[in-house]
This record gives C-alpha cells, sequence and structure tokens, in this order.
C-alpha cells in the first residue's frame, strides 16, 4: 500500500467514525430530549430553586407613566429594584427556595407527595466545550390537602319482628368533614421553553402518580383568578372550576368554588384566593384511552 493510498484510508476511517458518533449522538439526543424524573442530585434542587425564582420573584418592570410629574421617575425606579435584585436578592430568595423545597421532600418522604422536574437534554456548546448535560426547564409538586366535603350517613332502626310488626325508620346525618385530596400544587416552565408541551407532560405524569400510585379519584389544582395562562392550560387538560367548563366569560362573573391557599413571594408566605379546578379519575381515563 502507497504512502498515499494509507492516508486516503485513514482519512475515509476517521469520516465514517465522526458519521457514526454524530449519528448516535442525535439518536441519544431525540430519545432522551426530555426526563420527567424526581430530583436527584443537589444540583436538580438548585436547579428547582432557580426556576420557581425565575418563574415567580422576578422584578416586573414599570412602564412609564404619562401622567407621573416625573418621566425619570419610573426607569430610576426600576434600575434600583433590578440592581438590588441582581446584587443580593436574587440569590436569598433562591436559597430560601432551596431550604423550602428540601425539608418539605424529605419530612414528607414516604407520604403522598412528590416533586417531579423536567430535564431537557442539551448538547452543549463551543462555551462548556460540547460538554452534554441536562438542564431543568420545568417542575411540578403534588400532594394531598385537605379540604371540607359533606359527609351523608343513614342509620336504620327495625321494630318488633316477633308480630310480623317490622318498623323500618331511616335516619339521615350529614356533617361536613375534612377529606385529603390529591392536589397539583405547583407546575410552572422555563420562559424559553414554554408552548412545547413541557408543561403537559409534566401534569400527565402528575396524573399517573396520583391515579395509579395513589388510588386516589379526584385531583384538583388551585389557580389565581388573574393567571388566564394557567386556566387556560388546566382547561385544555379536561379541569373545571364549579363543574361547569365554561372559560368563554369573565372569571369574577362565573359561580366558581374559590378558597385561600398559601403561596411564597420572595421570602414570606401570603393567602391569596384561588379559584378550584376539578378533574375526575374517569375523565382522565377517558382522556388516556383517546390518547391512544
Amino acid at each position: 500500500m502507497t504512502k498515499h493510498a494509507f492516508f486516503r484510508a485513514v482519512i475515509s476511517f476517521l469520516f465514517n467514525l465522526i458519521t457514526l458518533y454524530s449519528g448516535l449522538h442525535q439518536k441519544i439526543s431525540s430519545t432522551n430530549a426530555l426526563q420527567i424524573v424526581p430530583p436527584s442530585s443537589n444540583d436538580d434542587w438548585r436547579d428547582l430553586a432557580s426556576l420557581l425564582v425565575e418563574t415567580f420573584d422576578e422584578p416586573t418592570i414599570i412602564p412609564p407613566s404619562p401622567s407621573s410629574s416625573s418621566t425619570a421617575a419610573n426607569p430610576l425606579k426600576n434600575k434600583l429594584q433590578i440592581t438590588k435584585w441582581n446584587m443580593f436578592e436574587k440569590s436569598l430568595t433562591e436559597q430560601f427556595a432551596y431550604n423550602q423545597y428540601v425539608r418539605t421532600a424529605r419530612k414528607m418522604k414516604g407520604k403522598k407527595y412528590a416533586i417531579l422536574i423536567a430535564k431537557e437534554y442539551n448538547p452543549g456548546s463551543e462555551e462548556n466545550e460540547f460538554r452534554a448535560f441536562y438542564e431543568v426547564v420545568g417542575m411540578a409538586e403534588i400532594g394531598l390537602n385537605l379540604e371540607p366535603s359533606t359527609v351523608v350517613s343513614e342509620e336504620s332502626d327495625v321494630g318488633d319482628a316477633t308480630n310480623n310488626n317490622i318498623i323500618s325508620a331511616i335516619t339521615t346525618a350529614s356533617f361536613s368533614a375534612l377529606v385529603p385530596r390529591a392536589t397539583v400544587g405547583v407546575l410552572c416552565v422555563k420562559s424559553s421553553r414554554r408552548k412545547m408541551g413541557i408543561g403537559q407532560k409534566l401534569l400527565q405524569k402528575c396524573e399517573e402518580i396520583i391515579v395509579e400510585s395513589w388510588g386516589e379519584d379526584e385531583i384538583v389544582v388551585e389557580v389565581e383568578p388573574k393567571n388566564r395562562a394557567a386556566l387556560e392550560f388546566f382547561r385544555s387538560s379536561g379541569y373545571h372550576y364549579g363543574g361547569k367548563a365554561d372559560f368563554a366569560r369573565r372569571v369574577e362573573e362565573i359561580d366558581a368554588e374559590v378558597r385561600n391557599a398559601t403561596v411564597r413571594k420572595l421570602r414570606t408566605f401570603e393567602e391569596r384566593p384561588h379559584l378550584v379546578l376539578r378533574k375526575s379519575v374517569a375523565r382522565v381515563e377517558n382522556d388516556n384511552r383517546n390518547s391512544r
């Protein structure tokens, strides 16, 4: 074999090797592009906390007000707010969220409670020397919440049967009791990854756990009335409030079930009114059959 032929063979071998690696890399990327799993490392919990803070806590830019006497007031306020946020508020809030969820997960271990994260495959870039990794792009929290429910009990009293004089009296009593109900507490997706089906896959996994592992017969979500995007998302997934699917009217005009829910804002907790949406197990099973 001549020297020229040898080099051609080596180049051809390297080209085929690169082609094979590229095909294998694309196959891995496509099959494992998104994973819905519990957090398994400290980095997962840190990324989860960062996602929550980015979604719910980042400061809102105040647009200039035409009626304001000082046109520079809002831009200055925005600049100070963003500077304060980037200097220390963001890191403190992320640490607070991290501690909250890690403590809750440890406390609820072995109970009907779960945190799921959506991890998206990233093949890397020149900035990290093309080192592949999984990026947390969504999360969901599910558990059991106590809610009031009307319980009806019946008692039958039988009279003297020796004289064939059977008297049956049924006494009915109803009372309010607190019953555990499977609830999707938090569900969010990174802003740059929305409208890509990630939230739907997270919700489907939550429903699968609640129905198949926990054996619950109803799923509840609580959504702030002003969060129209979340209301539409759950509506399209088969959730309804007040037993009605009337989302065309204004939320304020619908006779819906509303109750206060505790939410985290920065490093404190507060009560806010939420609409209660429900989905029955039968509807979940029908939806699953229709999607096959």
